[in-house]
């Protein structure tokens, strides 16, 4: 099981970087295209496109990181009282709710995602097909399902006592 914890890590880790790598090519773009448009008077084209992909792969590529880090929202009134078994299973219950939203919300995309397909919507800018940017959308969520998997199998949440920065005593 640790080998398959381990490998899932690894693909969550990848995703990240994807999603890391989106970000900058979605920052890039707009800055090349501001000074573009207002240095020599001409914007550079697909760039609305670009950057709304970049954002789809920036979304649901940090989806699984963001999971697995237990960086979602949190409230942790129960933790400071509940013994820690039951905040395990608390933890797993949540982890379990996760990829049962997460899935649903897969399987809402699957349709708009085959009709893009079936009548060949493209973008306007770059001439690409839309369906492609679906597959994409839903190859990330596939990395938040593993995530929301992942913390129902182990469900270890760091330990909020301490703050998350170091803090500088003076």
């Amino acid at each position: 099981m640790s080998k398959l914890n381990a490998i899932a890590r690894l693909v969550i880790r990848v995703y990240l970087g994807v999603a890391m790598a989106a970000l900058f090519v979605m920052m890039m773009a707009i800055v090349i295209d501001v000074f573009m448009r207002y240095t020599f008077n001409s914007p550079v084209m697909g760039t609305f496109d670009v950057v709304e992909i970049c954002l789809v792969v920036a979304v649901f590529y940090s989806m699984g990181a963001a999971i697995s880090g237990f960086h979602e929202i949190v409230i942790d009134l129960v933790d400071q009282v509940a013994p820690q078994h039951l905040v395990r299973v608390l933890c797993r219950i949540a982890g379990l709710l996760s990829a049962a939203v997460l899935l649903f919300i897969f399987v809402a995309m699957v349709t708009p995602a085959t009709q893009s397909y079936q009548y060949g919507e493209i973008r306007l800018e770059l001439n690409m097909q839309v369906w492609i940017v679906w597959v994409i959308a839903l190859t990330g969520m596939c990395g938040g399902l593993l995530a929301s998997i992942l913390s129902v199998v182990n469900p270890k949440r760091p330990d909020r006592s301490e703050p998350p920065m170091p803090v500088e005593s003076s």
